[in-house]
């Protein structure tokens, strides 16, 4: 299962969490684990692109996390925004792939 968590300090986003496999079928066949890459990787590579931000992102292979600077831009809340929706729209279509929910930030 992935696991999608939306990382707040109080009700401000300051960034996300995404672990594990969907495992909704074989390695190079898993729509759903595509389906979450392209959108988390679009994403950050957007923020850079478009709203001209360079995401504190590390990705240890089962697990990526990003940090928001402290200040996002409009901008990058859009795009943060979307891929909440694209995420959440995986969601209700595999929920037994895809968990989304939101946590207290630890730092």
């Amino acid at each position: 299962m992935i696991r999608f968590e939306i990382l707040q300090r109080g009700q401000q986003v300051t960034g996300f969490r995404v672990q594990g496999h969907a495992g909704y079928a074989e390695s190079g066949n898993d729509i759903v684990c595509a389906a979450v890459s392209v959108l988390v990787y679009n994403a950050i590579n957007s923020c850079e692109r478009f709203a001209g931000t360079t995401l504190d992102v590390s990705d240890a292979g089962d697990v990526l996390e990003c940090r928001l600077p402290s200040q996002p831009s409009e901008a990058v809340r859009l795009l943060m925004n979307s891929l909440f929706y694209g995420i959440e729209q995986i969601a209700e279509q595999y929920p037994e792939f895809v968990r989304l929910r939101a946590v207290q930030a630890e730092r």
